[in-house]
C-alpha cells in the first residue's frame, strides 16, 4: 500500500503578510506619483502661464473679425510650418527681432502659433516692419522681393496682380500686422525678473542691454534712429562706415544681389518684378549720386512710409560694402561746381525758394517747415545729386506715393534753372575733384 504524503507537504505555501502589503504600497505610490506629476507638470504650469498671460503690460485689443479670419488663413496656408512666432532668449534672436517673447503677448492666441522651424524668418515682431504693398507683393510672388526665397507664391489670393488683393489677402495682412503689436505698445516694458530668474546671469545681462528702451526692431524703418553705428553697440558707435580701406566691392555686390536686387533690380535701375506692386517705386540708383553719409543713413534708418526697411541687423563692414557698391552704380561724370552760370543759379534759387523750400529746406537737407508732417520724408539734396534728366522728370510728373507733386506751371527756363540749382546743393565730399 502506497504511503500517503503528509498534509503539510500538500498544502499551498503562504506568503508572508508583509509581501502583500508591499504590492499595495507600490500601487498607491504609483497612483500618487502619477497624480503629483500631473499636477506639477500639467496643472501648475498652466496656472502660472495663465497668470502671466493675464498680467499684460500694455493695452491689448482683442482680435477683430478680419484679424481672426486672417489668422485662420495663416493656419490653412501652413505658414506656421516655416515661420515661428517666438523670439527666444538668445542674443542673436534679440538683435534681429527685438525683446524675447513673453506669455502675456499671446493672451488672445489659442492655440499659440509659436512654431518650431525657421525655414523663413520669425514673425513675432512683424507689425510695422514692412509696408502693406511689400507684404502683398511678397504673398503674390515671394521671389520678386526676396531673391532666393523658398516660400511658395499664393496667386489665388489676388486678382492677377499684387495691387488687387482678395478679401482673404487683406485679412491675412491684417493678422500679420498684429504680430508684435502688444510688445510695440509696451516698448519700454522691462523683462520680468521673476520669470527669468533661472536664466544664466551673463546671458540675461546681454539681453537686457540689447533690449534697453527705447528698443527698435532692427529691420523697422525709423525716423528717429540714431546715426549709422556698429551693431556690436546697441546705442552708441561710430558715425560712419568702417573698414573703408578694405576691398569690399565683391562683398557689396553679393549683398546687393541677396537683399536689394528684388526691389531695385539686379542692375540697380529699379526695373524689378516687385516694382509693379510697390508705391512709391523703388529708386533707380543709377540716376543719382549719393554721398557715403547719405547712403549709410538710409541703410541704417530705412525709409519710413515706403517698402525700404532698415538694415541694422547687418554688420558695419557689410553696410560699408553696400554703400561702396551702390556708389559704383552711378556712372555719370562729376560736374559739381560747373553746373550753370551764376545768373541761372540765382534764378533757380528764386524758383526753389517759392516752390521747394517748405519741404526740402533752405539748404536742401530735407528739413523744411513741412517736412516733419510728411512720410516719406523729402529728399536730402545735400547727400543726393539727381541727374538733370531725373529732376526734369520729377518736376513734370511728381513722385507717386510721396508728397512731391508735379509743377506744370513752371516755364522751361524756370525748370532748367531750378534743375541746375537743385543739383548744386549736393555737398561734394572732401578730396573729390570738381
Amino acid at each position: 500500500m502506497a504511503e500517503t504524503a503528509p498534509a503539510s507537504a500538500l498544502a499551498t505555501p503562504r506568503h508572508p503578510r508583509w509581501f502583500g502589503l508591499a504590492y499595495l504600497v507600490i500601487f498607491v505610490a504609483g497612483i500618487g506619483f502619477f497624480a503629483l506629476s500631473f499636477v506639477a507638470l500639467g496643472i501648475l504650469p498652466g496656472l502660472q502661464l495663465r497668470q502671466k498671460m493675464g498680467s499684460a503690460q500694455a493695452d491689448m485689443p482683442p482680435y477683430s473679425a478680419a484679424e481672426l479670419r486672417g489668422r485662420q488663413t495663416y493656419v490653412s496656408l501652413g505658414c506656421a510650418l516655416c515661420h515661428t512666432q517666438q523670439v527666444r532668449f538668445l542674443p542673436a534672436d534679440v538683435r534681429r527681432w527685438g525683446p524675447p517673447t513673453q506669455a502675456w503677448e499671446t493672451r488672445y492666441d489659442f492655440p499659440q502659433l509659436w512654431g518650431t522651424r525657421r525655414i523663413g524668418p520669425d514673425l513675432a515682431r512683424e507689425t510695422g516692419v514692412r509696408s502693406a504693398d511689400w507684404q502683398l507683393s511678397h504673398l503674390y510672388d515671394p521671389q520678386s522681393v526676396v531673391p532666393g526665397s523658398a516660400m511658395p507664391p499664393y496667386p489665388w489670393l489676388f486678382d492677377a496682380s499684387p495691387a488687387r488683393p482678395s478679401a482673404a489677402a487683406t485679412d491675412l495682412l491684417a493678422y500679420l500686422n498684429t504680430l508684435g503689436r502688444a510688445r510695440q505698445s509696451a516698448s519700454g516694458a522691462a523683462l520680468s525678473k521673476r520669470a527669468d530668474a533661472a536664466m544664466d546671469p551673463a546671458l540675461m545681462a546681454e539681453i537686457e542691454i540689447l533690449c534697453a528702451a527705447p528698443f527698435v526692431n532692427p529691420s523697422q524703418a525709423s525716423l528717429d534712429a540714431p546715426a549709422f553705428n556698429d551693431l556690436t553697440n546697441a546705442t552708441n558707435g561710430p558715425s560712419g562706415p568702417v573698414a573703408t580701406g578694405r576691398n569690399l566691392g565683391a562683398r557689396g555686390a553679393l549683398l546687393f544681389t541677396q537683399n536689394c536686387a528684388g526691389c531695385h533690380g539686379p542692375f540697380g535701375d529699379g526695373a524689378s518684378r516687385a516694382a509693379k506692386g510697390l508705391l512709391p517705386k523703388p529708386s533707380n540708383l543709377r540716376e543719382s549720386r549719393y554721398s557715403t553719409q547719405g547712403l549709410a543713413s538710409t541703410l541704417w534708418k530705412g525709409v519710413a512710409g515706403s517698402s525700404m526697411p532698415a538694415w541694422r541687423e547687418l554688420k558695419a563692414t557689410d553696410l560699408a560694402s553696400l554703400v561702396m557698391h551702390v556708389q559704383t552704380l552711378h556712372t555719370q561724370p562729376i560736374d559739381v561746381g560747373n553746373l550753370a552760370n551764376s545768373a541761372t543759379l540765382a534764378r533757380g534759387a528764386s524758383v526753389y525758394a517759392v516752390n521747394c523750400v517748405s519741404c526740402h529746406g533752405i539748404n536742401g537737407d530735407g528739413n523744411g517747415p513741412a517736412a516733419k508732417a510728411l512720410v516719406p520724408r523729402p529728399a536730402d539734396l545735400t547727400h543726393k545729386q539727381p541727374d538733370a534728366s531725373l529732376v526734369q522728370r520729377v518736376l513734370t510728373q511728381g513722385v507717386a506715393g510721396t508728397s512731391m507733386p508735379p509743377w506744370p506751371g513752371l516755364s522751361d527756363a524756370d525748370r532748367q534753372a531750378v534743375t541746375a540749382f537743385v543739383r548744386s546743393l549736393y555737398a561734394m565730399p572732401a578730396g573729390v575733384p570738381n
